[in-house]
């Protein structure tokens, strides 16, 4: 049904397009990562995997849907986790620091001496052994959270990700210690380039802030434009850095898991998250039209 059926079945089923699905698949079958088993498909693999991350569905559902038991069920997400961890290092790269203007992502003349990209950090819902939830939990509601970094490019696409710390740590603290330990491959961008980042980092090379106690928000200038240099600065800086807003807006649109995981082991629950970032960055590299996109590119 998915692979003859309309866009519009495949969009509700596994939050992506028909043509993301099947290039999906076709990837993974040209790579090797993904093997025809006796009885199940990489098609239905990619199914089962995809209605779990899209929806949040549990083992009981899909074994209803698939009309497998649960333990098939159990052992081919397990198989396409894996195979989406070495899809995520091929998918999730750090930015050439193409010094061509003109080149797609541009958005004006800002865009060339700071093309290179958006960092800010979003919170990701984690289930945690009560004996751990302390450091991991949330404001307000009690939930706890798992912290997340990511950078991204103009074009939506993220070009680094660490996820995994606890909700309490402060984002610069974040940043700090992932930047400090070598095996994360954090890349610092070449001089008189930047990251575009919020208030809470801090002001050094190859990181941009904005100017601090001036107005920031882009609702913020709807109804008074900018008057002084802070302040124009401060909105150029905010309509560049929006991109990784609208970035993380399409993936947690996309993928409701992200909002209420399920309560896998927590490596289980970071990989989950990785993989989302993998297959929504493989939407953008491959120029597939998405509807997510295009709501969140719009003005």
């Amino acid at each position: 049904k998915l692979l003859r059926g309309s866009d519009r079945q495949c969009i509700e089923l596994i939050r992506i397009s028909r043509e993301a699905y099947v290039r999906l698949c076709t990837h993974f079958r040209h790579k090797l990562w993904l093997h025809e088993s006796r009885h199940v498909s990489v098609e239905e693999k990619m199914t089962m995997f995809l209605t779990i991350i899209g929806h949040n569905e549990r083992y009981v559902v899909i074994k209803r849907m698939f009309q497998h038991f649960s333990q098939t069920i159990h052992k081919y997400f397990h198989e396409v986790l894996a195979a989406m961890m070495t899809f995520a290092r091929e998918m999730i790269v750090p930015s050439t620091f193409d010094p061509n203007p003109d080149s797609p992502g541009a958005h004006n003349h800002y865009d060339r001496f700071l093309r290179v990209g958006a960092l800010d950090g979003t919170l990701v819902h984690a289930i945690i052994p009560s004996s751990q939830q302390t450091v991991y939990r949330g404001r307000g509601n009690g939930k706890c959270y798992q912290n997340v970094l990511g950078i991204c490019d103009f074009n939506m696409i993220f070009t680094f990700v660490y996820a995994g710390w606890e909700r309490v740590a402060h984002e610069s603290r974040v940043l700090t210690e992932v930047v400090a330990a070598p095996n994360n491959n954090f890349l610092f961008p070449p001089p008189s380039k930047y990251y575009l980042c919020n208030a809470a980092y801090t002001n050094t090379r190859g990181f941009m802030t904005p100017y601090r106690n001036v107005r920031y928000l882009l609702g913020d200038f709807c109804c008074r434009r900018a008057m002084t240099k802070e302040e124009k600065f401060n909105h150029a800086h905010v309509k560049l850095r929006n991109v990784i807003e609208c970035a993380y807006g399409v993936l947690k649109a996309r993928f409701s898991i992200l909002d209420k995981m399920a309560p896998y082991p927590f490596n289980v629950q970071r990989n989950k998250l990785i993989a989302c970032f993998a297959v929504n960055n493989f939407i953008t590299k491959e120029k597939i039209n998405d509807e997510l996109f295009a709501q969140y590119e719009e003005p």
